[in-house]
C-alpha cells in the first residue's frame, strides 16, 4: 500500500513551536494554506483539539488591499470547528487571508496557537457535491507511546485506510474527510473518529486500546466547504487482537480472511489487513 501522505490523529506528536501541553491547539483549516479555485459561497472554517471551547475570539477575514474585519463566528462544539461566511461572498479571483485565533480548553486557561492562512477564491459558487470512491482496504498495528504532557505510556491502535478516488467542482484540496467507527468495542453507532484535510491515499487513524479491540468497521464521506457531502457509505472492516500477542500475521484481500501466524515466541505485535463489506 502506498503511503504518500499519513495524517495521524491523536497519535500525540508536536511539531516544533506546537501549544503547551492541555492547550487545545488549532490542528487543520478548511481551505488549507494556498488553496485556489475556493468557491465563492464556501464557509471558511478551523477544526481545533477536542478540548477547544470557543468565546467569542475575534476570527479576521482580510481581502488583498483592505483591511482586515471581523466576521462572525459560529462554533460546533461536538467537532471543535470554528466557521465563518462572508457576508456577501468572496470576489471570484480575489486573494484572502483568515486569522483564525487561539482557543483556550474547557480545563485550560492556556490558549492554544491560532494561525493565519491565504488563499484564493474561484470563478462562482460550488455546485457539485464531491465525488468519492469510499474507504478500502485496511490493515492495524499497535503502538505504545509515552504522553509527553501525562508522562503515562498509552496503548493505541493505529489504523491505515485505502482511500478511493476523490473530486470535487471546488478542489480537491479543501475536501474534508469524515471517517466513523460503525463496529467496536462502545461504538453503539457512527462514531466520528476523524475530521481532517483529506489525505493524498491513505488516512490514519489512532483509536484507544479500549476502544477498538475484536470486530472493528470504518466508513467515511467527503464534505466540500459549502457543506455537500459525498453520496454513498460503504464499510470496511477488520479483526483486531488485544495485547499481548505476537507479531507476524498479514492478511490480505477482502473479507479479512484467516491469518496465518509466525514466529510466534520472537516478535512482539500482529498486523492485519482487511477490506471493505
Amino acid at each position: 500500500m502506498k503511503r504518500a501522505l499519513l495524517i495521524g490523529l491523536l497519535l500525540g506528536a508536536r511539531p516544533a513551536g506546537a501549544a503547551p501541553c492541555n492547550a487545545p491547539e488549532l490542528v487543520a483549516t478548511f481551505p488549507p494554506e494556498g488553496a485556489r479555485g475556493v468557491p465563492t459561497d464556501a464557509t471558511l472554517s478551523a477544526a481545533y483539539a477536542i478540548s477547544a471551547d470557543y468565546l467569542g475570539e475575534e476570527v479576521l477575514l482580510i481581502p488583498d488591499g483592505a483591511e482586515p474585519r471581523p466576521v462572525p463566528a459560529t462554533f460546533n462544539r461536538a467537532e471543535a470547528m470554528l466557521s465563518i461566511k462572508a457576508p456577501e461572498g468572496l470576489v471570484a479571483g480575489l486573494g484572502y487571508a483568515v486569522r483564525w485565533p487561539g482557543l483556550r480548553g474547557v480545563d485550560t486557561a492556556t490558549p492554544g496557537l491560532g494561525r493565519e492562512i491565504r488563499f484564493t477564491a474561484g470563478a462562482g459558487p460550488d455546485g457539485e457535491p464531491p465525488r468519492f470512491g469510499g474507504v478500502g482496504t485496511v490493515s492495524w498495528d499497535l503502538e505504545r507511546e509515552r504522553n509527553t504532557c501525562t508522562d503515562d505510556v498509552e496503548d493505541r491502535f493505529v489504523f491505515d485506510l485505502e482511500l478511493g478516488t476523490a473530486d470535487d467542482d471546488g478542489g480537491r484540496d479543501s475536501l474534508a474527510l469524515m471517517v466513523f467507527q460503525t463496529a467496536g468495542r462502545n461504538a453503539l453507532g457512527p462514531v466520528p473518529v476523524w475530521n481532517r484535510p483529506l489525505p493524498a491515499e491513505v488516512a490514519r487513524i489512532a483509536l484507544p486500546a479500549s476502544q477498538a479491540v475484536g470486530h472493528v468497521c470504518f466508513s467515511a464521506q467527503l464534505r466540500d466547504l459549502t457543506g455537500k457531502v459525498s453520496s454513498g457509505f460503504n464499510q470496511t472492516c477488520v479483526e483486531t487482537t488485544a495485547p499481548p500477542f505476537f507479531r507476524g500475521c498479514a492478511v490480505g484481500g477482502p473479507g479479512g480472511g484467516g491469518a496465518g501466524l509466525l514466529a510466534l515466541v520472537l516478535v512482539l505485535g500482529c498486523r492485519r489487513r482487511s477490506g471493505r463489506r
